[in-house]
């Protein structure tokens, strides 16, 4: 229920090269184009017409006022992070269509606006109840208004969230959030609040383990300052993080840095003095690294990160755990060799005795 699958097909006359996608649900239908050299992120509505089966008079026949003061007062399913009172006082709320381009499906999502944040809710029809789908930040977000013959919907994008499409119930609830999300989004950048409490200064350093599982949530929730690349959502689980201090060659001093690990890359970010927002450092994929001992240093938690790609870096831990825990995710085998070459010689299969027999009978 909320879901609305996707299905291909190739236009006729209308166009040679247009792939146009259907939009089913029960009793409807609604078309959605992908024109030739566009991305799927330039899908677009053709029909305007509502859903007939969303509540346009408001969610299980409440109020938007009810409804916001049913989010403060009951439990989320599978909420995450710091309490939904933290983040401030809802500025628009509405029942929405939601696509982001890893899915297949159009599906019924419930959207939150908060002062510096997006909250996205599926719809439990049964229970009566949201469930947590995500919260994003606003800093660093961005807005287009599809223009074409459109169905009341706009793309929200920027290198910390991955860009979803939105489809509004009507036009006035498409103007509204066009009008608060861009003003909101507008404030978020002016402010560029990494929490709307700046909760850093309570997890930073992170010397308990409660400490390092909450702010890994909290670098997948909020913005990044000066982050370069793919989205930190899609460098995978994060393996391991701590604080260090970092020391190479051009810095002279050390200096304090969030070292995070995942699957394939090591992450370095940078806290400010006032522990209110995160930067980002640098990183570096783990196939072009080495982390050796630095035995010459007896009683000293330092290990030393090398690679082609990089300068010697000198990594002090604060603690036996953590120094254990890196190396452990940083050394490997060495692949200096081609694979090829490590392979064992094949083996040439012995002749049975039977089969020797049969051949001096020849």
């Amino acid at each position: 229920m909320g879901c609305c699958s996707l299905s291909a097909r190739q236009a006729g006359s209308a166009g040679a090269g247009q792939d146009e996608v259907e939009l089913l649900e029960t009793g409807r239908t609604r078309m959605w184009s992908n024109s030739e050299g566009q991305s799927e992120a330039s899908l677009h509505p053709k029909d305007p017409a509502i859903p007939a089966e969303t509540d346009t008079e408001g969610l299980w026949g409440r109020t938007p006022e009810e409804l916001a003061n049913l989010l403060i007062t009951q439990p989320i399913s599978g909420w995450e992070g710091m309490s939904i009172h933290s983040l401030g006082e809802i500025i628009w709320s509405s029942l929405v269509f939601l696509r982001s381009y890893c899915m297949e499906e159009m599906c019924e999502r419930y959207i939150v606006l908060f002062s510096f944040h997006l909250l996205i809710l599926s719809v439990d029809r049964t229970k009566k109840t949201f469930v947590y789908e995500g919260l994003l930040p606003l800093a660093g977000m961005r807005l287009r208004e599809i223009v074409s013959a459109i169905s009341h919907t706009f793309e929200i994008s920027g290198s910390m969230i991955e860009s979803r499409l939105i489809c509004c119930q009507n036009s006035a609830d498409f103007d509204m959030w066009v009008q608060h999300l861009q003003h909101q989004i507008k404030m978020a950048n002016t402010h560029c609040p990494v929490s709307p409490n700046n909760n850093i200064s309570f997890l930073v350093p992170c010397d308990e383990q409660w400490k390092k599982r909450e702010l890994m949530r909290h670098l997948l929730c909020n913005a990044i300052l000066k982050w370069e690349g793919k989205p930190i959502q899609h460098l995978g689980r994060m393996q391991y993080l701590t604080m260090v201090q970092v020391a190479t060659g051009c810095m002279g001093d050390s200096e304090e840095r969030l070292l995070i690990l995942f699957p394939e890359d090591l992450l370095f970010l940078s806290v400010d003095k006032d522990r209110t927002a995160i930067t980002y450092k640098g990183k570096l994929p783990l196939s072009g690294i080495q982390a050796k001992e630095k035995s010459a240093l007896l009683g000293r938690l330092q290990f030393e990160i090398t690679g082609s790609l990089t300068d010697p870096i000198l990594i002090t831990c604060s603690t036996a755990e953590d120094y254990e825990k890196c190396l452990f995710y940083l050394q490997k085998p060495e692949k200096i060799l081609d694979p090829l070459t490590l392979q064992p010689p094949p083996i040439v299969p012995k002749k049975s005795r039977q089969h020797q027999l049969d051949i001096s009978m020849q």
